[in-house]
């Protein structure tokens, strides 16, 4: 066949390989949306970048003596986080000859395997890119919140002067009673203006190795931890578990609650949706295909998440 029918015939049926390969398969959800949307939110966005800050709300009432002025307030402004959306791309070149060879019945569909692999591997780097937020969460190094500080810090700073925190100090293996100081230190937590956030833990985000102990914890009938029949609290918890291996770090674990508002949590911006494209080398009779997507994600403040590093 002449390059003219190649690229017209034969390249879009391997298109169509790696458009199926990016979509979730049958009962399958996307691991990177699903952590997203437990505790933050995706977006979308027709800008260069996009930012959030937030603000110290209100304090309480002040008794107001009988012909007194009652007492003003004013928010507090908080730091400006910005979400920068970067550009991934990858491509591959199909020489015209493995794409005529592999048409034969019995031949490897070596052409399929490799458009496959590209509509894979779109999905696994915004996977990746995702997870990176806990996975280098107690660093500086990829992630900050809008502090400048780590995403899980014992020192995140308070608008209205003082200190919270969101990281379990000392650092300790899952268990009954690490997992229950954490779920206390999270839903005792207060904001910029001394009033408690109300945080309610939703989900135990952890890792394969890190799953049977955490089903234990949370299904067990009696404390699992103990020889005395008593009653495991923390069933009537209710919390839901979310296992992946992107979650690196087999002996951490960490809360995750929904937001107060929405532009608060875990942000994904996808500015571009990954897309496919297609074009023919007209001097090699070679086929090229690529993917491309633009994405960012980050967190302002992460009042709503409570990491434990592990031991």
């Amino acid at each position: 066949m002449n390059r003219t029918q190649f690229n017209k015939v034969v390249v879009p049926g391997l298109f169509s390989f790696a458009v199926e390969a990016y979509r979730p398969r049958s009962g399958e959800g996307e691991e990177w949306r699903q952590v997203v949307e437990a505790c933050g939110y995706v977006k979308s966005s027709d800008r260069m970048y996009e930012e959030s800050a937030y603000w110290g709300g209100l304090g309480n009432f002040v008794l107001k003596g009988e012909g007194e002025s009652i007492a003003f307030d004013e928010a507090v402004q908080g730091p400006t986080k910005r979400w920068t959306h970067k550009t991934y791309g990858l491509g591959v070149r199909i020489t015209e000859e493995l794409i005529e060879d592999s048409l034969y019945p019995k031949a490897p569909a070596s052409s399929e395997a490799l458009m496959r692999e590209l509509g894979a591997s779109a999905r696994e780097t915004i996977t990746v890119l995702t997870f990176d937020i806990f996975n280098s969460g107690t660093t500086t190094t990829s992630h900050t919140g809008g502090d400048a500080l780590a995403i899980f810090s014992g020192s995140h700073t308070q608008l209205r002067g003082g200190t919270w925190s969101n990281l379990i100090s000392p650092a300790a293996d899952l268990s009954a009673t690490t997992l229950q100081t954490a779920l206390d230190n999270f839903e005792n937590q207060k904001d910029d203006t001394g009033k408690y956030t109300r945080n309610r833990a939703q989900y135990v985000l952890v890792n394969p190795a890190n799953r049977w102990k955490l089903l234990e914890l949370l299904n067990s009938g009696y404390d699992p931890e103990s020889a005395n029949n008593s009653v495991n609290t923390l069933k009537s918890r209710n919390l839901q578990e979310i296992s992946t291996p992107y979650y690196t770090d087999t002996d951490a674990f960490t809360l995750l609650s929904k937001p107060p508002h929405a532009d608060a949590g875990l942000i994904a911006y996808m500015r571009r949706k990954v897309t496919f494209a297609k074009d023919g080398d007209f001097e090699t009779g070679d086929a090229k295909f690529k993917s491309t997507f633009r994405f960012s994600v980050e967190v302002n403040k992460a009042i709503n998440l409570y990491h434990s590093a592990g031991a």
